[in-house]
């Protein structure tokens, strides 16, 4: 199936150069995530015509829409049948919710009683039936978003871009708006900027990894979240990373070695001398000492989190209580395991 999207972005940065090339299968939502100022954003202003390329070009459903090489292609932004939705719902606030969403549809030359019914119909179908002849003041910020959201798609556009458009509502109301979110955007081709790794596993198919201006791994979304090939990835997916070598079924970094009960794990730690990554997550490390897969490491400093306290160490990391904190501080040395169930490996470049 040829894709429906199809970028190569490059855009020149002062810190850095953005170079990152994907493709969207038709009907497909890609997530891309990344640490702030990785270029995600760079890539999103890209696709909607916001940014100019020094480099690439852009595609959809086969058309060139925007290229810097010659022969010089760029298609005016509010033609390029792309529909940017963010943070902020920016509705007309002089316009009914109703008026709002056939705006649109309107503008492409639609009947208005048909532009109408199809945005009750829109609004319906976003949680919000009878509310159309409400104005935008009149709604919560939850209720505005689902309106941007039915807004956007009644446009039919020919893919949909989303730039973080949960990360200013309360958890409740995201997590509905998410479920909404996609149930409105099934069969459509999309792309998605967010820094929640629920977005990503709930909304994607497929996830994108930006560091520093460049994709750094690319996969189905459950592969690169359970698989991270960076530090970076790691964090993303809640989970520890660390380098290290395979060694008779054991990853070794110095001194440590570890054990997995995992068979792909052992498999992969059969390849003497081969760069592995034990992966695990810091609430299953414990402090203290421990008959296998245990270390030494030195505490590097203690990170207040909503259940507890991190200890963040030179080799790997813990979920602790604040007790067990209130004893230690950074450049102490602790004992810290992890039972062989709750690590894994992964191929590390």
């Amino acid at each position: 199936m040829s894709a429906a999207l199809s970028a190569h972005v490059v855009v020149q940065r002062r810190a850095f150069r953005v170079d990152v090339a994907f493709d969207v299968a038709p009907g497909e939502t890609l997530a891309i995530m990344g640490r702030s100022g990785a270029g995600k954003s760079t890539v999103l202003e890209a696709l909607a015509g916001l940014q100019r390329l020094d480099g690439g070009e852009i595609a959809l459903d086969g058309r060139v829409i925007d290229r810097f090489a010659p022969p010089r292609v760029r298609t005016d932004p509010m033609r390029r049948g792309i529909v940017l939705l963010g943070q902020d719902a920016r509705l007309f606030p002089h316009l009914s919710v109703r008026e709002n969403v056939a705006f649109g549809p309107r503008a492409a030359g639609v009947a208005v009683a048909d532009a109408r019914a199809d945005a009750d119909a829109w609004l319906a179908r976003v949680g919000l039936p009878g509310v159309g002849d409400r104005r935008p003041a009149e709604l919560s910020g939850g209720e505005q978003q689902r309106v941007a959201v039915a807004r956007a798609l009644a446009a039919r556009p020919r893919a949909v871009l989303l730039d973080e458009p949960l990360v200013a509502l309360d958890a409740v109301t995201a997590a509905e708006i998410r479920t909404m979110l996609r149930d409105a955007l099934d069969g459509v081709t999309a792309v998605a900027v967010t820094h929640d790794a629920v977005d990503a596993a709930i909304l994607a198919d497929r996830l994108l990894i930006v560091e520093a201006g460049r994709a750094t791994q690319l996969g189905p979304v459950r592969e690169v979240l359970s698989a991270p090939a960076s530090e970076v990835a790691a964090r993303i997916a809640g989970l520890e990373r660390v380098d290290g070598t395979a060694s008779a079924g054991s990853w070794v970094l110095g001194d440590l070695r570890l054990a997995s009960t995992d068979v792909r794990s052992r498999a992969l730690a059969a390849e003497a001398g081969r760069a592995i990554a034990a992966v695990f997550r810091a609430a299953d490390v414990r402090v203290g000492e421990s008959a296998v897969n245990a270390w030494r490491a030195r505490v590097v400093r203690l990170e207040p989190t909503p259940t507890g306290v991190r200890l963040l160490a030179d080799v790997g990391a813990a979920e602790i209580d604040a007790v067990t904190a209130a004893d230690l501080a950074a450049g102490d040395v602790v004992t810290l395991s992890i039972p062989p169930d709750r690590v894994r490996f992964v191929a590390a470049s």
